[in-house]
């Protein structure tokens, strides 16, 4: 029997703290081996959760974000020496596979279930070769991921996909790069039969927009949403969604009676220059008919918490954008904070147009991705400096998670949303994110009264 070992490797810079609050399993990795032969046998080890041990294969397939790569990189020279074939996956290498071929044997671009079965055929045939360029995959024919694989023990959230691809098209999103822009839908039988599978009370459900992008979209998120009711399924629901979803109130009634309780809406920013630099046009429409407090309430009213993310330090911000965002936050009752910076990431638009600018900092690839993780800048904004916008994040963060704003926030995520599930929920995230900020080092040099006056 062939052994194949599956690796899903960790950024050694955690973006949240309590790991056993906001973990949850991947799908790629236990998707792939349900569409391998019975005649291999499968380990599948998620570094995020568990140590890390070299074993014994026959074929090592590993996947990696930016963020993550180089330690993939690494993964892949401990193999590579012992004379084992490794391949590599995932949406890094599909953005930068020549970069990904000096560190594998393997690379596969795109969504690997097109090309995985004629892989497994080459490598034993001893032919394998160096590039497999996945097709946008059936989502009709999906298996069902190999969750028996996954130490399920290490993970408070279960996972679930029902769609990939987005036509949005966001400047510094790659998903679109990865997955498409054509918006496909698994059929829903086959997501309520995976989704009884799941162990986990809380399910976070992975895609990028739950409910879609039309009519006909939101129609089979309400049939979702009416199987779950009727196959009386208790389970509660992370989702990702557009603020447009506040616009509908009946589907947020129906989404909060099966079971939603975190709906994560990309703000990214209140300023309209900014919106529209970064291609998220229908936040921007939002913003001009000044519905961005109104669909906030909406979502809250239906018993559903916010997680609003916001992506600060872009080229049309200065320093008031830290003063104004925390305004905002508090008057609108966001109830979950996400605070990132403006990432380059590869493949993306606005990859693109930094490079084509020269305004990337670090050109020492692949060791610089390590620093593509979101709370770092890679190139210096138009309007401040590197160091304003470290001090500004602390600032609004600092605000944000007081003992007293932490108080005041849970009671009016309790009041409005009168849901004690959405509230602890809420609570717990809240939590973790805390926990890594407080242990990071933006915190430790920046977290100054001194510093604060400059942005209040």
């Amino acid at each position: 029997m062939l052994k194949l070992l599956l690796i899903n490797p960790s950024n050694e810079h955690k973006g949240l703290g309590n790991i056993r609050s906001t973990a949850w399993p991947p799908l790629n990795l236990p998707c792939i081996a349900a569409l391998t032969p019975s005649h291999y046998q499968i380990e599948i080890i998620d570094e995020n959760v568990e140590r890390f041990s070299l074993k014994q294969a026959d074929l090592v397939g590993v996947t990696a974000y930016t963020s993550s790569v180089n330690r993939a990189y690494r993964i892949c020279k401990y193999y590579r020496e012992r004379g084992i074939p490794t391949v590599m996956g995932g949406i890094h290498v599909s953005m930068m596979p020549q970069e990904a071929l000096q560190y594998c044997d393997v690379v596969v671009t795109g969504e690997a279930e097109s090309v995985w079965p004629e892989l497994l055929s080459d490598f034993e045939k001893g032919r394998l070769k160096r590039r497999y360029d996945g097709r946008l995959a059936d989502l009709s024919n999906l298996p069902i991921p190999r969750r028996d694989l996954l130490r399920q023990r290490h993970y408070l959230w279960g996972s679930l996909q029902t769609s990939r691809g987005c036509p949005m098209d966001c400047a510094f999103c790659s998903v679109t790069a990865f997955n498409g822009r054509r918006y496909r839908r698994r059929p829903l039988e086959s997501v309520v039969e995976e989704l009884l599978q799941i162990p986990q009370r809380l399910v976070m459900i992975a895609d990028d927009n739950l409910v879609g992008y039309g009519a006909k979209d939101r129609e089979w998120a309400a049939s979702f949403f009416e199987a779950i009711l009727r196959r009386r399924i208790k389970k509660y629901f992370f989702a990702q969604a557009s603020l447009q979803i506040g616009e509908d109130k009946e589907l947020l009634k129906l989404a909060a009676a099966a079971g939603v309780r975190i709906l994560f809406v990309g703000m990214e920013s209140i300023n309209p220059d900014s919106l529209a630099a970064y291609n998220k046009h229908v936040n921007l429409r939002q913003m001009r008919l000044h519905q961005y407090r109104c669909l906030v309430e909406n979502i809250r009213k239906s018993g559903i918490a916010c997680l609003g993310a916001f992506m600060l330090g872009g080229d049309h911000e200065d320093i008031r954008v830290f003063r104004e965002t925390l305004k905002f936050i508090q008057s609108a009752g966001i109830d979950i904070l996400q605070l990132t910076k403006p990432t380059p990431l590869p493949g993306t638009k606005f990859w693109y147009q930094l490079q084509s600018e020269g305004r990337i900092l670090n050109q020492n690839f692949p060791a610089a991705w390590d620093d593509y993780r979101l709370t770092k800048l890679v190139y210096k904004p138009a309007l401040m400096s590197i160091e304003d916008v470290y001090a500004g994040s602390t600032y609004l963060r600092c605000r944000f998670y007081s003992f007293g704003a932490t108080v005041e926030r849970t009671v009016k995520t309790l009041l409005s949303t009168r849901s004690p599930t959405a509230t602890i929920l809420s609570f717990m995230i809240n939590r973790s994110y805390c926990k890594a900020f407080r242990e990071s080092d933006h915190y430790k040099l920046y977290n100054h009264p001194k510093i604060f006056r400059k942005f209040e």
